[in-house]
C-alpha cells in the first residue's frame, strides 16, 4: 500500500489555505481550555482504528487535520460503542465518529458525511446461504455488535430476538467483530453482519480464512457528531462540514484514504 504525502512546501501552502478557508465566519475567540476535542469510538478499522496505533483511521486523521487548522488538538479514545454514544450525549466526551444518522440522534451532527457504511453478511466458506436485501434470516444464528444500528428491517429483527440466543448473539467490548469471527469459526454463529471494509481489514489483520461473503445491503452515510453539552458544538460541526468539503476539493481526502488502500466513496 503506497503512502501519499505532500511535499514540505506544498504542505505549508495547503494548511495556510485550508485554515483561511475554514476561518470564514468564525470571529469570536475560543479560550485555551476549549481547544481540546476528545473524540471517541470503538475499534472499527479502517474508519477508526486502535488509539495506540500509528494509523488511527481515515476518519480520525481527517478530523484531526481539519480541527488543527483552527488550533484545536484532537484526543482520540477507544470505548465500547454503547459507552461512546452515552458519554458523548452526557458531555463526558466531545465527539463521536463513524455514526449513522439514527445513532447520532440528539447530537450536533456534521452535515457532510465522512464515509459510508455497507453492511454485509458473512458465513463460513462451506455454507451456501445467500442474503438478498430485505431477505429472510429465518433459522440463521447471527452475530452482531451490541449497540450498533444496522438499519431497518434488521434493527427491528435484532431487537425482537435479542434474548433468543439461537437467533441473535450480541458481541460486546471495543472489538466486537473479533469476537464474532471467533464465534463463526467455532460454529457458535453461522452469519456475521459487518461493514465490508471493516471485515476485509480484519480478515487480513487477524489472518482468518474460511469466511465468505453472502450478500450486502445498500450503503448508507456515516458521520461525525458533537456533544450538545459542548458550548461550541454548532461551531465545530460547521467547521468540520466545511473542512470535509475542502479536503475532497483539494484532493487531500484522496491522499488520506490512499494510506489505507481506499478510494473516495463519492
Amino acid at each position: 500500500m503506497g503512502v501519499l504525502s505532500l511535499t514540505t512546501s506544498k504542505a505549508k501552502v495547503y494548511f495556510v489555505c485550508l485554515a483561511a478557508f475554514l476561518s470564514v465566519g468564525i470571529d469570536e475567540p475560543v479560550i485555551a481550555a476549549e481547544k481540546i476535542v476528545t473524540l471517541t469510538a470503538d475499534v472499527w478499522c479502517p474508519y477508526n482504528c486502535d488509539q495506540s496505533s500509528r494509523d488511527q483511521g481515515f476518519m480520525v486523521e481527517a478530523a484531526r487535520e481539519i480541527l488543527k487548522t483552527q488550533g484545536y488538538t484532537l484526543k482520540y479514545v477507544n470505548q465500547t460503542w454503547s459507552r461512546a454514544l452515552a458519554d458523548v450525549r452526557a458531555g463526558q466526551r466531545d465527539a463521536i465518529v463513524g455514526a449513522s444518522q439514527a445513532e447520532a440522534e440528539g447530537l450536533a451532527l456534521v452535515e457532510e458525511p465522512l464515509g459510508e457504511n455497507k453492511n454485509c453478511f458473512y458465513t463460513r466458506i462451506d455454507d451456501p446461504y445467500v442474503y438478498m436485501p430485505g431477505g429472510s434470516l429465518a433459522r440463521r444464528r447471527i452475530g452482531v455488535a451490541a449497540g450498533y444500528l444496522y438499519g431497518e428491517p434488521l434493527d427491528q429483527y435484532i431487537e425482537k430476538n435479542r434474548v433468543n440466543f439461537n437467533l441473535v448473539q450480541l458481541a460486546t467490548g471495543d472489538q466486537p467483530l473479533l469476537q464474532n469471527l471467533r464465534k463463526l469459526k467455532a460454529g457458535r454463529v453461522d452469519t456475521v453482519i459487518e461493514n465490508m471494509l471493516v471485515m476485509d481489514f480484519s480478515l487480513r489483520k487477524y489472518l482468518f480464512d474460511g469466511v465468505r461473503l453472502a450478500g450486502c445491503d445498500e450503503p448508507r452515510p456515516l458521520y461525525m457528531a458533537f456533544s450538545p453539552k459542548r458550548a461550541d458544538a454548532g461551531r465545530l460541526k460547521d467547521l468540520m462540514s466545511r473542512g470535509i468539503r475542502e479536503l475532497k476539493k483539494t484532493g487531500r481526502m484522496r491522499e488520506i484514504l490512499a494510506r489505507y488502500g481506499l478510494t473516495d466513496w463519492k
